[in-house]
C-alpha cells in the first residue's frame, strides 16, 4: 500500500513538472501574469470573494501578503442602527507610498444581499487606489468623471418618516433526516431599533425549539427536546467621546437549564478609553451593571428551591484591537450576588490573529469559565438519554473550548490569475 502511494505521488509529480515545462512558453507571453511596472496590492479581507476583485481590478499586482504590498488595504464592518452595516476601508501606502494613507466609509441597507456589497465595495477599492495610481505611469491612461450637482440638491435636510426606528424579522427552520434519526430546529424572532448619535434602544423576542428523534432498533426510539424563548430591551444613553449610561432588562425561559421564567434588570455604565468614533479600529471598554434576577424553575433546585430572588452585578473589560499585523479581541468578564457572596463565575475569550512574518498567518482563540452559580440545576439525575441529547445542563466547575489555526505560503508572490476550472464542491471529491 505505502510503495503504490509513493509511486502514485511520484508519477503525478513527473507528470505535474513536464505539463508545466510545455506551458511555460505560451504563459511568457501572456501579459496578464505578471504586471512588473504596476504596483503591488493586497487586500485584507478574509471574508471577501478575492477572485471577484481580482477579476475586476487588473490595474495591480495582487500579492498573497501583505509584506510584499506597495498597497495594503484592511476592511473593517460595524453593524448600524437601522440593521446595515458599515464598512471602513483602510489604506496604508507602502514602499514608495509610504506615508500616503487614506480611509473610506461606506454603509448598506439592513436587507443589502451580498452581490450589492460586493459591487459597492469593488467601487470604494477602485476609488481608494486612484490616488495611489496617479502616482504611477498609469496616470496617462486615467479617466475621470464627476456630474455636476444640483446645488438646492445639497441643502435639503433628509427627512426620515421612521424616525431611525427600524424593525426586523427573522425566521429560520433546517432539518435532517435518515432511516434512523431525523431532527428539525426552528428559531423565530423579532427585534424593533433606533440608533442616533445620543441615544441607542432595542428591545427584541425569540423563540427557538429543537426535536430529535433516534431509532436504535425496532423496538426503541429515543427522543429529546429543547425549547429556548425570550426577550430583552436595552436604553443606552450617549455620555461624550468615552462614557455612556444606561439600563437592560431581559426575559427568558429554557428547558435545559430548569428555568421556567427568569425575569432580571441591571443598571449600567461604560467607559471606552479611546474615542468612540474610533470603533471600527479599537475598543477598550470597561462595563459595570449591577440590579436583581427573580427565577422560577420547573422542578426545584439542587438546593430545594422552587424560585428565588437574586441581586447579581457584573464587571466586563473589551478590547478590540485591528491593524495591519491582525486583529485582537479580548473579552474578560465576571458576575458575583451579593445575597450569595460565595457565588460567581467568570470568563475569558481571547482571540488572536496575526502575521508575524511574510507568508506566516496564525490564529489563537479560546472560550474559559470558572462556573459557580448553577442555581437552576435540578434536583436528582439526570436520565442517559437527557444527557446525550442536551436536554439537560450538568454541573461542572469549569468550561473550556480553543482553537489554533497556523497557515504558510510561499513561492510566487503574484496572485493575479483567475482560473475556475475543475473548482468543485468537497462533496463530490
Amino acid at each position: 500500500m505505502k510503495i503504490s502511494l509513493i509511486l502514485f505521488l511520484f508519477f503525478s509529480f513527473c507528470f505535474d513538472f513536464a505539463l508545466s515545462s510545455e506551458v511555460n512558453d505560451i504563459l511568457k507571453d501572456d501579459k496578464n501574469v505578471v504586471r512588473e511596472k504596476l504596483p503591488n496590492y493586497f487586500f485584507d479581507c478574509e471574508t471577501c470573494d478575492q477572485t471577484y476583485y481580482r477579476q475586476e481590478i487588473n490595474y495591480v499586482n495582487f500579492v498573497r501578503d501583505r509584506s510584499l504590498a506597495d498597497i495594503y488595504s484592511l476592511l473593517t464592518m460595524n453593524t448600524i442602527g437601522s440593521g446595515g452595516r458599515e464598512f471602513k476601508l483602510f489604506f496604508i501606502g507602502q514602499n514608495n507610498f509610504k506615508g500616503n494613507d487614506d480611509t473610506l466609509t461606506f454603509q448598506t441597507e439592513a436587507n443589502a444581499s451580498e452581490a450589492e456589497i460586493r459591487e459597492a465595495l469593488l467601487e470604494m477599492v477602485k476609488k481608494g487606489l486612484l490616488k495611489y495610481l496617479v502616482h504611477t505611469d498609469l496616470i496617462k491612461l486615467i479617466k475621470y468623471e464627476v456630474p455636476n450637482l444640483n446645488d438646492n440638491l445639497q441643502s435639503e435636510k433628509v427627512k426620515d418618516k421612521w424616525n431611525f426606528w427600524t424593525i426586523g424579522l427573522d425566521s429560520r427552520l433546517n432539518g435532517d433526516a435518515n432511516s434512523y434519526q431525523s431532527s428539525i430546529n426552528m428559531r423565530y424572532g423579532l427585534t424593533i431599533n433606533r440608533t442616533t448619535e445620543k441615544i441607542k434602544t432595542e428591545s427584541g423576542w425569540g423563540y427557538g425549539l429543537n426535536e430529535q428523534k433516534f431509532k436504535i432498533n425496532d423496538t426503541t426510539t429515543v427522543k429529546g427536546y429543547q425549547s429556548n424563548s425570550g426577550g430583552y430591551h436595552y436604553l443606552v444613553f450617549s455620555l461624550g467621546k468615552h462614557f455612556a449610561l444606561g439600563h437592560f432588562a431581559t426575559y427568558f425561559r429554557t428547558t435545559p437549564q430548569n428555568l421556567k421564567h427568569s425575569y432580571s434588570y441591571y443598571p449600567a455604565i461604560e467607559y471606552n478609553l479611546f474615542n468612540y468614533k474610533e470603533a471600527s479600529r479599537r475598543q477598550l471598554r470597561f462595563i459595570y451593571r449591577a440590579g436583581m434576577r427573580y427565577q422560577q424553575y420547573y422542578e426545584p433546585t439542587i438546593y430545594n428551591q422552587s424560585s428565588e430572588w437574586l441581586y447579581p452585578h457584573s464587571f466586563v473589560v473589551q478590547w478590540i484591537q485591528i491593524e495591519k499585523w491582525g486583529n485582537i479581541n479580548l473579552a474578560a468578564g465576571t458576575w458575583h450576588y451579593l445575597n450569595h457572596t460565595d457565588k460567581y463565575s467568570a470568563s475569558l475569550y481571547p482571540s488572536i490573529n496575526f502575521n508575524p512574518m511574510s507568508g506566516l498567518r496564525i490564529g489563537l482563540w479560546s472560550d474559559i469559565s470558572i462556573v459557580n452559580d448553577q442555581f437552576f440545576l435540578k434536583k436528582g439525575d439526570a436520565g442517559v438519554n437527557e444527557i446525550l441529547l442536551n436536554q439537560v445542563e450538568l454541573q461542572t466547575d469549569y468550561a473550556i473550548s480553543f482553537g489554533v489555526s497556523i497557515n504558510y505560503t510561499f513561492g510566487s508572490k503574484y496572485n493575479n490569475i483567475i482560473n475556475v476550472r475543475f473548482d468543485i464542491n468537497d462533496n463530490f471529491w
